[in-house]
Formats: C-alpha cells, sequence, structure tokens
C-alpha cells in the first residue's frame, strides 16, 4: 500500500513539475534549479549492404534534469531514454528536440540532424540517381568479354546481339531492380538465340565496404524460372557482380560463370539517356565514314511499310531480294556525304516498272545529305534529309515518300533503324547493320 501512494505521489508530481514552468517563483517554491538541455550525436551506418539504414547514437549532455523527452523528427514515437540510439529509414535533415525536466523547471533544445542514407556512397549514388537508374549495353565493340581464370586470355570479346542491344536494367534507390527486355531475351541457355523475355529478381542489394569494391548482389527470383541476372543470362556465382569501374555514365561489371572453373564475363553499361546529335553522328559514320547495309538475317524484317503509330500496319516485312537488295550498301561520311551502291542492280519499288523486281543500278555518290534534330514532335533521335525526290535519289527503297525525309530510330554500332516519312501519312521504315 505504501509503494503505490509513493509512486503515484512521483508520477504526480513530474507532471506538476511540467505543467507549472512557467509559474512565477513567488507562486510555488521548489529547491534547486531548472534543467538545461544539451546533447550530442554521432552516425554510423546500419549495414554495409546499401540500402541501408542509418543510426543516430544520441548523448545526453544535459544538466540538473531528471526526466527526459526525445523527438526524433520523423513522425516515429517520442523516447523517455536517456541515451537513445534512433535508426532513420531515409536520409535528410530532421529537427530533433530534447526536452529535459529539473526540480525547477523544464528546458528543450531543437538541433538539425542531417541523416546521410545510401546515397551518400558514391556508386550507389551513380547507379541509382537517388531515385532510379536506367542502364543498358554500352555501345562499344567489347561489350562483352569472356576471359580466362588468370585474365591472361581473352576467349571472346564482341559487342551484344540484336536482341540484347535494347535491354535495359532499372536500380531502385529502394533496393528495387526491373528488367525490360524490350521485346525479346539474348538467352545463352537456349543456344544463344533470341527469345521471349526471361524472368529476373525483382530486387538487389550493393555491398560497399571500405577500401573493397562495390558489389551488386541480385536476389533470386520471385516468378519464373532460371537464375536473375545482368547483361547475359550467363549463370554466375552466387549471383554477384563486382564492379571493376564506374562513372555517372558507365559501369563495368564481372562476374564467375558458375561451374566453368573459374572463367570470367565482364559486361559494360552505359546510362540509358538520349544520345546527343554528335553522339548518333559518330555511331553513324563511325567517326569518319561507315556503311550500312539492310539487314538479311531471316525474320529481321529489315523493311516494313505502315504509320507513325504502327509502322508495319501495311506490310509487315519479308525476306529481302537476294539477287539485288542484299548487296546494297549506303556509305554515310563525318562530312555529310552519303553514297549508294547498288552493286549492278535496284530492286524497284512500287514506282518503277517492273515493280518489285530487280531493275537498272541506280548507284549514286557524295550526295550531300543535312543531319540534324527531329522537329515537329516526331519520333526518333535525329533527322536525315537528302535532295532531290524519289527515285533520283533515296535510302532504303525507291518509294519511300517525296520529302525524303529519315528519321534514325535508333542506332547502336551494329545497328541501325530508320523510318522515312514525316509522320503525318505513310511510312517506310528500314533495319540495317554494318557492311
Amino acid at each position: 500500500m505504501k509503494n503505490n501512494i509513493f509512486q503515484s505521489l512521483t508520477v504526480g508530481l513530474a507532471l506538476s513539475v511540467l505543467g507549472l514552468a512557467s509559474c512565477k517563483k513567488s507562486d510555488l517554491e521548489l529547491s534547486g534549479g531548472p534543467s538545461t538541455a544539451g546533447f550530442s550525436f554521432t552516425q554510423s551506418a546500419a549495414s554495409d549492404t546499401l540500402p541501408y539504414p542509418y543510426v543516430i547514437t544520441f548523448n545526453n549532455e544535459s544538466e540538473g534534469e531528471f526526466l527526459y523527452q526525445w523527438n526524433f523528427g520523423d513522425n516515429t514515437a517520442l523516447s523517455s531514454e536517456k541515451n537513445p540510439i534512433h535508426t532513420y529509414k531515409v536520409g535528410g535533415s530532421f529537427n530533433v528536440t530534447l526536452t529535459t525536466v529539473g526540480t525547477n523547471g523544464n528546458n528543450s533544445l531543437t538541433k538539425v540532424v542531417a541523416v546521410s542514407d545510401a546515397c551518400s556512397n558514391d556508386f550507389f549514388n551513380k547507379l541509382t540517381n537517388c531515385t532510379y537508374g536506367e542502364w543498358t549495353w554500352s555501345n562499344d565493340g567489347d561489350a562483352i568479354r569472356i576471359l580466362a581464370p588468370d585474365e591472361t586470355s581473352v576467349y571472346f570479346a564482341g559487342a551484344p546481339a540484336n536482341c540484347q542491344v535494347d535491354d535495359v536494367y532499372r536500380f531502385g534507390a529502394d533496393g528495387t531492380f526491373l528488367y525490360d527486355a524490350n521485346g525479346q531475351t539474348f538467352d545463352v541457355q537456349a543456344g544463344y538465340s533470341c527469345q521471349a523475355p526471361k524472368a529476373n529478381s525483382s530486387s538487389y542489394k550493393v555491398v560497399a565496404k571500405p577500401g573493397e569494391r562495390p558489389v551488386i548482389l541480385l536476389a533470386g527470383l520471385t516468378a519464373g524460372v532460371g537464375r536473375p541476372f545482368i547483361g547475359t543470362t550467363d549463370v554466375v556465382e552466387a549471383d554477384k557482380y563486382t564492379v571493376m569501374s564506374y562513372t555517372s555514365n558507365t559501369i563495368v561489371l564481372r562476374s564467375i560463370i558458375e561451374g566453368s572453373g573459374g572463367v570470367i564475363l565482364e559486361v559494360k553499361l552505359r546510362k540509358n539517356e538520349p544520345l546527343t546529335l554528335a553522339e548518333v553522328k559518330n555511331i553513324l559514320t563511325g567517326g569518319s565514314s561507315r556503311g550500312w547495309k539492310l539487314d538479311p538475317a531471316p525474320g529481321a524484317n529489315a523493311i516494313t511499310v505502315g504509320t507513325e503509330g504502327n509502322p508495319a500496319e501495311y506490310y509487315g516485312g519479308g525476306p529481302l531480294e537476294p539477287n539485288c537488295q542484299i548487296d546494297d550498301i549506303y556509305t554515310f561520311t563525318s562530312t555529310d556525304l552519303l553514297s549508294y551502291n547498288a552493286n549492278g542492280s535496284t530492286f524497284n519499288g512500287g514506282n518503277i516498272s517492273p515493280n518489285y523486281n530487280c531493275g537498272s543500278d541506280r548507284s549514286y555518290s557524295n550526295l550531300n545529305y543535312t543531319f540534324g534534330p527531329v522537329t515537329g514532335g516526331a519520333a526518333g533521335l535525329a533527322l536525315i534529309t537528302i535532295p532531290q525526290a524519289p527515285p533520283a535519289t533515296f535510302i532504303g527503297t525507291t518509294d519511300v515518300p517525296t520529302e525524303n525525309q529519315y528519321r534514325i530510330i535508333d542506332i547502336t554500332p551494329n545497328r541501325l533503324i530508320l523510318r522515312a516519312g514525316n509522320g503525318s501519312g505513310v511510312v517506310f521504315q528500314f533495319r540495317f547493320i554494318p557492311q
């Protein structure tokens, strides 16, 4: 009974002190002086695996107090601990307030606590842009390399396949991972061929230990079958990719192919951002001069005809004429000259008789073309305009729209997609590969 009465008196006294802190001394005489709130804090990472929260250790430096109340500024519960440890789920600036109670009044102190998060790590910052970052294949000719375990031999070096170059890997600052095949996945397990999109991981972690290279770890699949991947679908040990080098726009990743005895897979990625006009032209011309030909691969559908919304609406494509289309070469130079070599015969379009048959050679040389941005809201990375009306000059087929404009829809060192037409009528779309 006595203990209960004592506890009630203690709680009542504490509440009375808080409520009477603003009263004048003449109203109520209390012994002792007012409390003085004070604190410092230190920050440490909760883990070396990103994205991670940060832990703040608060050190109470108050004087004359016997009760404490902490408001951490992140809408979490108040704390009455003397030296609390608080974990912030996100980074940012937080107004932290410590209120102390002494025998002769209460006192509060507010400090701004700047909490770092995973984005304070340079690699994670560049990978995710602190929101999300999208990455695709590098345009380099050795974007894929296979190395001997001791790195003394290069077993393979080359560019990604046509159905790989548009793959996009999205890394979220919250640890989410998204793979967009944009139509097809180049499947190592299916005989190195283009297949339906493969399932991939939905989350990832970055291990960032001081003095060591960052490592990307993919989580297992939550749906579908197979193993997660970045770049190629090779199964790699522990689903682990070591970051060999990186900038704001490039990443080189290495991993060990599982069951290979240590064979190294290396892939190069670039930030998935629109190419500049200068970059587009450099790929188009190879920096000086580059020849392109219609893609003769089965199923490539190198020529389609349709509308801007559906470029294959009227004609979905088919095989090229082997006697007069597969050897056509279009060469672009950095000095804005275009040459067409028909190699003996040109395929007639619907505007030349006999229609859709091999006809006379319509080659031309060193034709001045205009290269610039796409205007009017139509799709494309750049616009190529050549003089005269078809069939005097043309790219792809003789019966393209008369404005003789060609928008570069997509371009890499091993693929060029041109769309003839200004977008308001019939369009012809062409798929080229380097000569």
